[in-house]
């Protein structure tokens, strides 16, 4: 990547390397001509147009503007806030996502606003939980993840998400499927998740002798 990239240049990049159409990027929030020209460096898109093009575009505001990726705060911050959420700590679950649940990159924004909509749904604000699912069903059902709508679905619920019924034996081998099956798809974030899920649960198993 050219050290003197530009903002245009960058996103006709990523929007080239992803086989997508000017199109397919501006969709119905803004021409193709406009995109065009923001690509071509003659036109400066607002933050909110910069934030669509962002989640199109699978990535963050802050990496079209500085060619920054992002960092690995956000996977920490969403990882203590499920942590948070499995204790029964709502609010202190609320604060450690921060700003994580803005994200546009998949899956960590998805991820993180299901945190939130976890925590929401534990303080009993269930009206504001269940508008941050279904406008996060819509983004789970264009990528396809039948994992993350059956945990959406849980939740939707009232109902506690589990793989493996509390067993740890099925639960590893559960996590072991979902990991072969994400890494065949190139996932490499998921695949990296369940292999670590597992390998956790079959230690787990090792040490208590089962």
């Amino acid at each position: 990547m050219p050290r003197t990239e530009t903002l245009g240049q960058r996103i006709r990049r990523m929007r080239q390397d992803r086989g997508m159409s000017l199109a397919k990027v501006s969709g119905g929030d803004f021409s193709r001509a406009f995109l065009n020209q923001v690509e071509l460096g003659r036109s400066q898109p607002s933050t909110r147009v910069l934030r669509v093009i962002a989640g199109r575009l699978g990535t963050e505001v802050d990496y079209l503007l500085e060619g920054r990726l992002p960092g690995l705060e956000k996977e920490l911050a969403l990882e203590k806030a499920r942590v948070l959420v499995a204790q029964r700590h709502p609010r202190r679950a609320l604060a450690a996502v921060g700003t994580a649940v803005d994200s546009a990159e998949w899956p960590l924004g998805t991820d993180a606003r299901l945190c939130q909509a976890a925590a929401l749904r534990m303080l009993g604000k269930l009206e504001d939980a269940d508008d941050l699912l279904a406008a996060e069903k819509e983004v789970i059902v264009e990528h396809g993840d039948a994992q993350r709508l059956l945990r959406l679905r849980s939740l939707q619920r009232g109902e506690p998400f589990s793989i493996g019924d509390g067993d740890p034996e099925t639960a590893a081998q559960a996590h072991l499927r979902l990991a072969d099956r994400a890494q065949r798809a190139a996932n490499s974030h998921d695949a990296l998740e369940h292999y670590r899920a597992a390998r956790i649960l079959l230690e787990v198993r090792a040490r208590s002798g089962m």
